[in-house]
């Protein structure tokens, strides 16, 4: 790209040189203006060459569009094989090693980097709007956008899926063929005898400090007859235990960061942040390049980049731009294809179906006082309620007891007593000093949870999951004070309803459509309605019951089988009747998108990608993201989405290599 910029400013050069001599036997004024003209001409050459050259055609090994939780998974592993790599990624910067380092929030560190921010990066417009693709639905989905992908505003949990998950999968897809590729991502820093834990990976993995009601929480399941479970990756996951999360010294640890960011990055990998693929390319029937946009909001008149790649195209853009990008560009349903006006490269009516993703219910408890404080990262731009508190920071004083549980515990005593604005400063002063594990800067905010095994359920895994926040993580505005606020999220990991991809328009500016598998089968609400009840038994059992004061979401007057299922539907009554719709759907999504390209036989109607992740139909093509799980596993997803990454990358290393040896055997010959 430089030669070719120095070349044709060389030839800028030789023009304007042409025109000085040229202007030599006018008269002054003409010759002046001439050479001014030719002058301004040839800075305006030069100055294009420099900013443009990258539109030239460049071709590398292999593209990965995506640069998320899969695609830097795939594309670092690739770079580390000695290919060349294109990474497109439509969002930007996000962590200090991916990047993000010119926008710190808390010393050296971004909102990305802070393990606690993850709220405040899905909540808070100022990072929302750039970091979170619109996609207009009811409920909207939270689809990240920036380098990293979801492993920069999920709340870092570390769950595998269970052996009985894979069956569905397929040949190839079994657990006992799966599991060494979770291993191979794994640096578990609790479990480092464990033939059940990686200690090699690039991801490092560790339980954090936990708080008081979170304990107790814990240990009223166990009271309440549920089983203690130390290792929620171990042997057994039904039960109650504390979680553990991708966090490197109170720092998030993303597959982005572990395999992309500062210098993790292979030297053979290319990333272009704010680069939207816009379509792929064929010739004939292979994938060989992609068209692509510059810009954090690039229009439909953007002008069009195009990149070839030698081998193959890698597509991860998870559950939602997956399919979209593989519509328009020809792979899809035909009749959907015309209807924009979009020539059939391959006609595949499973692509953008089966979409699939949990569903929650939400508690909430008053608190007798509040066990964990959640500080906001705006520094001198706080906000008036934190950790369930109201009011501003300066006038509230909060107790905070030590939790003597494992799997750690933050020492509080020293706090207490001291205002909420005068903990949060001590905390982030010393998140930014280095001392980061120790504060709760440091943790997602969360350390605990249970997974039940419902009377709906079928197979032998846990359907249901429940997960404790100490703290208000919906930011309701309550009608009075409360001692501190505690949240139960309550997930059916296992519903039976599909939602679809489609597309609006054949621009690619425009959002797909998106039809959420929420409650389409009435049947996904009766896990949630029996977990509530059982969770009121876990609340009302001691140690935990003596940390509450009352019930107050949905409320404890909310008890026949209608009012509960209208709570789970529709939100908390209460604040409809504040003004909010008469049907609230917006807390319903669990977020963990997946299916819509799913992996199969290829004879399979609803197939989009073979078990090598190949799509059907077509060469030179993959898929690795969530979109190709045919069910999604009995837990958090991300960790599965690094294991189709690394499956992925050794898929495509080992057809290349036994291609090559193909070709040497043939030349021997």
């Amino acid at each position: 790209r430089l030669r070719a910029s120095a070349a044709r400013a060389l030839i800028s050069m030789d023009l304007l040189w042409l025109l000085q001599s040229f202007a030599c036997p006018m008269g002054p004024l003409l010759r002046g203006a001439i050479l001014l003209t030719a002058t301004l001409l040839f800075g305006l050459v030069v100055v294009h060459n420099l900013l443009f050259a990258v539109s030239m055609p460049l071709t590398y090994d292999y593209i990965v569009v995506g640069g998320g939780s899969t695609g830097s998974v795939v594309a670092g592993r690739l770079g580390q094989a000695g290919y060349s790599v294109l990474v497109l990624e439509a969002g930007g910067p996000t962590q200090r090693s991916l990047g993000g380092g010119s926008d710190p929030i808390l010393g050296e560190w971004t909102i990305f980097d802070v393990p606690l921010g993850w709220v405040q990066v899905l909540s808070d417009h100022r990072w929302s709007k750039e970091f979170q693709w619109d996609v207009p639905a009811d409920p909207p989905p939270a689809i990240a956008r920036g380098l990293g992908g979801c492993g920069i505003h999920n709340a870092m949990l570390y769950m595998r899926g269970r052996p009985e998950d894979f069956i569905s999968w397929g040949e190839g897809w079994s657990w006992d063929e799966v599991l060494p590729f979770y291993l191979r991502s794994e640096d578990n820093a609790d479990w480092r005898n464990s033939s059940l834990h990686g200690t090699d990976g690039p991801v490092r993995v560790t339980g954090v400090s936990t708080d008081a009601i979170s304990a107790a929480f814990v240990k009223a399941c166990v009271k309440a007859g549920h089983a203690s479970v130390p290792d929620f990756n171990g042997p057994v996951r039904t039960g109650a235990g504390f979680y553990q999360f991708m966090i490197r010294n109170g720092v998030r640890d993303s597959a982005g960061a572990a395999y992309l960011g500062g210098e993790r990055q292979p030297p053979t990998v290319v990333i272009k942040a704010h680069a939207l693929a816009t379509r792929l390319l064929f010739q004939g029937n292979r994938a060989t390049g992609v068209e692509y946009v510059r810009g954090r909001a690039p229009t439909a008149n953007a002008p069009r980049l195009r990149v070839s790649a030698r081998h193959e195209i890698i597509v991860a853009a998870g559950a939602v731009l997956t399919p979209k990008l593989l519509l328009l560009s020809g792979i899809g349903d035909k009749s959907q294809l015309a209807e924009h006006g979009i020539p059939v490269q391959y006609h595949n009516p499973a692509v953008g179906r089966s979409l699939a993703d949990g569903v929650y219910a939400i508690m909430q408890w008053a608190t007798t006082r509040s066990t964990f404080v959640r500080c906001r990262l705006e520094g001198e731009r706080r906000g008036p309620r934190e950790a369930g508190l109201d009011g501003d920071e300066t006038d509230e004083t909060v107790s905070v007891a030590s939790a003597p549980a494992p799997p750690k515990s933050r020492a509080g005593a020293s706090l207490a007593g001291l205002s909420h604005a005068q903990i949060c400063d001590s905390q982030r002063d010393a998140y930014a000093r280095g001392d980061r594990a120790s504060t709760s800067l440091g943790t997602p905010g969360m350390s605990a949870g249970a997974f039940l095994r419902s009377p709906y359920a079928t197979g032998g895994e846990p359907d249901v999951q429940l997960t404790i926040h100490p703290w208000d993580k919906y930011s309701r505005t309550w009608s009075r004070k409360f001692g501190g606020i505690a949240s139960i999220e309550i997930a059916n990991n296992h519903p039976r309803s599909r939602g679809h991809i489609s597309l609006r328009s054949a621009r690619f500016s425009d959002p797909p459509v998106f039809v959420g598998p929420y409650l389409r089968d009435i049947n996904d609400s009766l896990p949630l309605l029996w977990a509530m009840r059982q969770v009121r038994e876990i609340a009302s059992t001691s140690p935990m019951a003596e940390h509450i004061d009352s019930e107050i979401l949905p409320g404890a007057h909310v008890a026949s089988d209608t009012q509960l299922l209208d709570a789970i539907a529709c939100g908390p009554a209460q604040f409809r009747e504040l003004g909010r719709p008469a049907c609230d759907r917006s807390e319903l999504a669990v977020n963990h998108l997946a299916g819509t390209c799913r992996l199969g036989d290829p004879t399979d109607p609803n197939t989009v990608v073979d078990r090598q992740l190949r799509v059907v139909g077509v060469e030179g093509l993959r898929v690795a993201d969530a979109s190709v799980m045919p069910r999604p596993p009995s837990g958090n997803t991300h960790a599965t989405c690094v294991m189709i990454g690394e499956r992925a990358a050794q898929f495509i290393i080992d057809e290349r290599n036994a291609l090559v040896r193909r070709r040497k055997r043939r030349r021997k010959l």
